[in-house]
């Protein structure tokens, strides 16, 4: 779109002056052209500025007197003293006695008067009067030349009886003028877009925003505000804050400086959650901008991130029918479970790797009346000491070298209206368990940094091995913290004491598998499920899970299963290297001997798997599918 400039000449040949210009510009401007003198000009300046005018160019006097008038900028014609020593020259030949109008005094016009043997008198003015009063006393002072720079100063001369003689100036003059039109009118333009954008981003906030200047005054208030507070932005702009609304400390922080951040403010029957932050240019204050939101549209907006991050993965996938339980033991685990579920007691889970403590605790989530909120876990064992503080209680913007712009929220906050499962519980180091201890008893978390508090409302369900009482044994564990986790508490019994599901637990897993690996579903032979039965399964129902992989993946039909099922079981006690043994041997009776064969094996393993990892013990208890407890208790044993 083309540029809009207005020129405002005195005299008629500026107008052809300003179309020879023009015609040498790439991106040629529009110009808009008309007559006007001082006073005169004012409202053809602003006729011209309702056509789109951009910038307007007039000669000095004239652009002096619009500036005060008209919203653009205007450029003046700034006349050079070459320029004028050329009117005196032409002046002196009417008369030696000269009189110059102009905005400012001329300098250099002593040399001026030596070297043209002239007397120049000059007729300073800011408006027409001044212009009018100044001539009419050079002329009875004597001045029988006038020289000025436009058709008005020479017309009104020849009125009074002196000669009126005009100052002229070149296309260079005229085209340092239209370039600074131009470089004003492309900067206007950057400047309405950046201002144009700002404002749409300032109205679309959904934050309710109040600027107040260093006189407590409003000087900006946007939608969001006005939709909060039920009043209209042009009835708020130009009033004290304090008149407005005196619930808001707008004004304290305009006085001490300091921020205030999250502070809940009452204003009728409205709650809002606002922060105040200080304006400061150098080192001076100049305003104070506040921020807020309804406490009622953060409550909204926290259920809808609770419910995104369900969907992106907080979310519990097991329920209670995930468990098979043909024996007395598990059923009576299900039906506490149930129970267990409609309270919001922190719940304890105690059982061997495998068991199935984190199905369980989803499934008690599942159960629970908190089931549409998050359910988050983590393993305590997997994270060194100080980042499992701070993915458990978050961390606020410079807690620490490295710590993200804004902070971060800890589980403890995204578990919010939901259950956190704090896994591996016993590997907790002292130090964070107590601070894990009030978190129990208060039911509020501070972030690593931080200096407010955050209440939480979780369902807490912790889970742990039977490393758990010796930790309390060896005071690793504080007592305290074990009482508060332990309000409700299940014993998740080994696969080994609860036998009677191995046959169903069997079949499902390896019905599952034979799926997920796309093959065609048959039952395991009843051969198959006795030696099963044989199996101490260290490991558990994991350990169980493997066995099954390699069952449906290997074999793919009955007689597959019959024939490989001993190598099978054999390849299955290497790889999980603990206290168990095939079906008795009735070969031997040296227990003894097989025991140091088997710890010595498990040793071997140990340690080349710790090798592998790099004696990275939490990597080498992932890959041996145990935790790190057992890990460091096998070194110290082996």
């Amino acid at each position: 779109m083309k540029i809009i400039i207005g020129l405002i000449y005195s005299f008629s040949t500026q107008v052809e002056m300003a179309k020879l210009v023009t015609a040498k510009f790439q991106n040629r401007p529009e110009l808009l052209f008309d007559y006007g003198i001082l006073d005169d000009a004012i409202p053809v300046a602003k006729k011209m500025v309702a056509e789109g005018a951009e910038t307007i160019i007039a000669m000095g006097g004239t652009a002096k007197v619009l500036e005060e008038h008209v919203s653009v900028p205007v450029i003046p014609i700034r006349v050079g003293i070459l320029d004028i020593i050329k009117a005196v020259e032409l002046a002196r030949k009417f008369s030696p006695k000269i009189a110059i109008t102009s905005e400012i005094p001329v300098k250099g016009i002593d040399l001026i008067e030596k070297l043209y043997e002239v007397t120049v008198k000059q007729i300073i003015f800011t408006d027409k009067n001044d212009f009018l009063y100044g001539l009419t006393k050079a002329v009875q002072d004597g001045c029988e030349v006038i020289i000025g720079k436009s058709k008005l100063a020479v017309e009104l001369a020849e009125q009074y009886g002196a000669k009126g003689v005009l100052v002229t100036y070149d296309l260079d003059i005229l085209g340092e003028a239209m370039h600074e039109a131009i470089r004003m009118a492309v900067l206007r333009r950057r400047e309405k877009e950046q201002y144009i954008l700002l404002e749409t981003i300032f109205d679309n906030l959904s934050e309710g925003i109040i600027v107040i200047d260093k006189n407590a005054s409003i000087t900006r208030f946007n939608l969001a505000a006005s939709n909060i507070l039920k009043c209209q932005p042009k009835e708020m702009i130009g009033s004290r804050i304090s008149e407005q609304f005196a619930a808001l400390k707008m004004e304290d922080v305009l006085q001490n400086q300091i921020p205030i951040n999250n502070e809940l403010v009452t204003i009728g029957d409205l709650q809002i959650l606002i922060d105040y932050t200080p304006i400061i240019l150098g080192k001076k204050i100049i305003g104070v901008v506040s921020t807020f939101r309804q406490a009622s549209e953060i409550q909204k907006m926290d259920s809808k991130i609770r419910k995104a991050l369900r969907e992106k993965g907080f979310k519990a996938q097991y329920a209670i029918d995930h468990f098979v339980a043909n024996s007395p033991r598990m059923k009576d685990i299900i039906k506490e479970a149930r129970q267990y579920a409609q309270v919001d007691l922190t719940t304890l889970l105690i059982g061997e790797t495998g068991t199935g403590k984190e199905v369980l605790a989803q499934s008690i989530h599942n159960l629970s009346p908190r089931r549409r909120g998050p359910f988050v876990a983590i393993n305590c064992s997997v994270l060194p000491d100080n980042l499992l503080e701070s993915e458990l209680f978050g961390y606020d913007e410079g807690a620490f070298t490295g710590a993200r712009k804004g902070g971060k929220p800890g589980l403890f906050e995204l578990a919010q209206h939901g259950t956190i499962l704090l896994d591996e519980i016993n590997t907790i180091p002292l130090k964070l368990q107590a601070k894990l201890l009030r978190v129990l008893q208060e039911r509020e978390v501070m972030r690593v940094g931080g200096a407010h508090i955050i209440p939480v409302d979780v369902k807490i369900i912790a889970a742990a091995n039977q490393d758990i009482f010796h930790d309390l044994e060896e005071k690793r564990f504080r007592l305290d913290l074990y009482y508060r986790l332990n309000q409700l508490c299940i014993n998740l019994p080994r696969l080994q004491d609860r036998k009677e599901d191995i046959p169903e637990l069997a079949q499902v897993i390896f019905a599952d598998l034979r799926k997920k690996f796309s093959k065609k579903p048959f039952s395991l032979p009843s051969a198959c499920i006795k030696r099963l039965h044989e199996i101490p399964w260290q490991g558990n129902v994991r350990e169980l899970q493997n066995f099954m992989g390699r069952l449906a993946l290997l074999c793919e039909n009955e007689k597959d299963i019959v024939e490989n099922i001993d190598k099978i079981i054999s390849e299955n006690q290497l790889y999980y290297h603990f206290k168990q043994t095939t079906a008795p041997d009735p070969s031997t009776n040296n227990d003894n001997h097989k025991k140091n064969l088997l710890e010595e094996h498990e040793k071997s393993i140990i340690q080349s798997t710790l090798e592998e990892c790099n004696h990275n013990i939490s990597k080498t208890a992932r890959r041996l599918g145990v935790s790190r407890t057992t890990i460091y208790r096998k070194i110290n044993k082996l």
